[in-house]
């Protein structure tokens, strides 16, 4: 079958048994043309179970194994190959653990269909809410602020997982494909996108704290931003001065 004209709707999972359910009972609802992958890193609490069955009852639904945790971001650079390789027209990459509303896809979508690649916004200036708490809201906030000021795109959000990527988006993936495997992929994903001069959006949601289950972030993971964006910002030098020189 001729997936041309077909979204394709991502998540990684990692011992997501308690919301995988609701995520799936959401998506597969969704009034959309679309197929749903989820890949998941050998979760031991029975998400995977659950997927199987859900897979077993409902062929739009395929489920990819890997071994062991691999990284998200690696996760998400197998979806934007496997939708591109596949004929997808646009792939909708989403976190499963509730903080992503399914039901903001189609704003997604829509706005997709003028720019090459959107990514939803928690910034209150756009319309956007934040209800992560404490630490985890102050880290948000600054590490987009920072990106925002050394690495512009005319975006406000970097690091959050929910975007849309269409053909030409997720090509320039594939022929430059970022180097990061953990949580600071979003942040060089936006960067190689915005180099590729193609046209970047974004779309104002609430992004909801999750409910159940334990934050999978890495305490690590503000040294390992910093040091991806240090790099980013001498790539963006190298972009402008190549850019300067045509």
């Amino acid at each position: 079958m001729s997936k041309s004209n077909k979204v394709l709707v991502f998540t990684p999972t990692y011992n997501e048994k308690t919301n995988i359910g609701i995520w799936l009972d959401t998506v597969l609802n969704l009034d959309a043309e679309a197929d749903f992958l989820v890949i998941d890193d050998s979760s031991i609490d029975g998400t995977l179970d659950t997927l199987r069955v859900r897979a077993d009852k409902d062929s739009r639904l395929m489920v990819h194994t890997r071994a062991s945790k691999s990284g998200v971001g690696s996760a998400h650079a197998w979806a934007i190959e496997y939708a591109f390789s596949s004929g997808y027209s646009h792939l909708i990459a989403m976190d499963a653990d509730l903080s992503h509303d399914p039901e903001d896809i189609p704003k997604l979508l829509s706005a997709c269909g003028k720019a090459n690649y959107v990514v939803a916004t928690r910034n209150k200036r756009k319309g956007g809410k934040n209800e992560l708490p404490g630490l985890r809201k102050l880290w948000s906030l600054g590490a987009n602020t920072l990106c925002r000021i050394v690495i512009p795109t005319g975006l406000t959000e970097y690091t959050t997982s929910f975007r849309c990527y269409d053909r030409k988006a997720m090509e320039a993936l594939l022929s430059n494909p970022p180097k990061n495997e953990g949580y600071s992929f979003f942040i060089e994903v936006t960067e190689l996108i915005y180099r590729s001069r193609l046209m970047l959006d974004e779309v104002p949601i609430t992004f909801h704290n999750r409910k159940f289950e334990e934050s999978k972030i890495p305490k690590m993971q503000i040294l390992r931003s910093a040091g991806t964006i240090l790099r980013l910002i001498l790539g963006r030098f190298s972009f402008l001065m190549g850019f300067g020189g045509k």
